[in-house]
């Protein structure tokens, strides 16, 4: 319950601090922030109330779920842009071994309470021709548009379940949305939150891991989420027979991709017109990132974290991830195999962007970020070795 009420006091205090008039250059109140501020986030915050509602309901009748055992989970995580959600869709495709959160379990159910309330909406919804899942999709075809080229969204793909953590106000997206939050910014350095606090938000990342394995019996959890760089090590000692598939790419270009992807969500949330906060704070977290990793990476063996750059997925996916999954000891099925099998060399992006684009000191990347990478290239825990199916 400490986390409820943190997370009420933390949702609102953002919600008023945003309204103060001239108090935080990176969120002007403009007439798209004010649409957001007033209409849009107190129906975000309603369904927040209800997601914890329906956790609530949890405790009462589904505890079951605080027995299951998080069993050599899989994450993937890394740098942002740099080839995990590739690896997490393509890893995703065997069912029958992996569960990984969908969009609408992350977004819509995070409580087992509500999966099973609305997949039984779903079955009387479908008895009268679906009109519901139908409008379910235009509206999410809708408000993912403008972010389909960079990062495809369906309501049913695999997706990060770090969404889950939007009612205890521990999602790293809200800090698009309140760029001057202090504790959002300790999300992408976990390390910098004060201990208790680090502690709960732990605990209730296992709770929800539980959930999806109570709602997924006889799996393997595949999690991935692209902002944990400073989550490995905290999520190594909370589950110590982990296996960690971590990404990296060239930072210029890793940080101006991800600028360019943040595009649409600032013009949403209404924050940072031109971008330059954006572009200094995530600088900043960049740099953090590829510090944690490389000291991860150090301190882990190379079968319990393999460490793939996304050039060599890029060129090779199925030698590239074969070659991860075996260092690692991840048995293959038959069905991954054969979806692997399927996989073809990237082509160029349609998502284009350029570091001169943006607002970035390429002396202050070469000095924070490039020396962590390089050294994250020479380490024994790279994939190497090329091996075929």
């Amino acid at each position: 319950m400490t986390l409820f009420f943190e997370s009420l006091v933390q949702h609102f205090g953002w919600w008023l601090a945003a309204l103060w008039p001239g108090r935080h250059a990176g969120a002007p109140l403009s007439a798209r922030r004010l649409l957001f501020l007033l209409l849009l986030y107190p129906a975000f915050l309603v369904l927040q109330l209800l997601h914890w509602l329906g956790l609530l309901c949890d405790e009462l009748f589904f505890r079951g779920y605080r027995r299951v055992e998080v069993n050599a989970p899989v994450f993937i995580l890394g740098i942002p842009r740099s080839g995990t959600t590739f690896l997490h869709r393509s890893l995703a495709a065997d069912r029958a071994r992996f569960t990984s959160c969908t969009t609408w379990e992350a977004l819509l159910a995070p409580s087992i309470t509500e999966r099973r309330l609305l997949r039984a909406a779903a079955r009387i919804d479908r008895a009268l021709g679906a009109p519901l899942q139908q409008l379910a999709r235009r509206l999410c075809g809708s408000a993912t548009s403008d972010f389909n080229a960079i990062h495809e969204v369906g309501l049913h793909a695999p997706e990060e379940d770090y969404l889950c953590l939007l009612p205890a106000g521990a999602c790293f997206i809200l800090l698009l949305a309140f760029p001057f939050a202090p504790r959002l910014r300790q999300l992408g350095q976990l390390d910098t939150l004060p201990a208790r606090q680090r502690a709960r938000l732990l605990q209730f990342y296992r709770s929800i891991l539980q959930r999806q394995l109570y709602c997924h019996p006889g799996r393997q959890l595949l999690s991935k989420n692209a902002a944990f760089a400073s989550w490995a090590q905290a999520l190594k000692t909370a589950f110590p027979n982990a296996k960690f598939l971590v990404c990296v790419r060239e930072p210029g270009t890793a940080l101006s991709s991800q600028l360019s992807s943040l595009a649409p969500a600032r013009h949403s949330f209404g924050t940072d017109p031109d971008g330059t906060h954006t572009a200094t704070l995530f600088t900043r977290l960049y740099a953090h990132g590829y510090a944690s990793l490389d000291a991860f990476i150090r301190n882990t063996p190379p079968d319990q974290a393999t460490l793939i750059a996304q050039s060599d997925l890029h060129a090779a996916p199925v030698a590239t991830i074969t070659a991860a999954l075996d260092q690692v000891q991840l048995q293959r099925s038959t069905t991954l195999n054969q979806s692997l099998a399927k996989l073809q060399p990237g082509n160029k992006s349609a998502h284009q962007h350029d570091p001169k684009d943006f607002f970035l000191d390429p002396a202050k990347i070469a000095h924070s970020m490039q020396p962590h990478y390089e050294s994250l290239l020479r380490s024994p825990n790279r994939v190497k070795k090329m091996q075929t199916l």
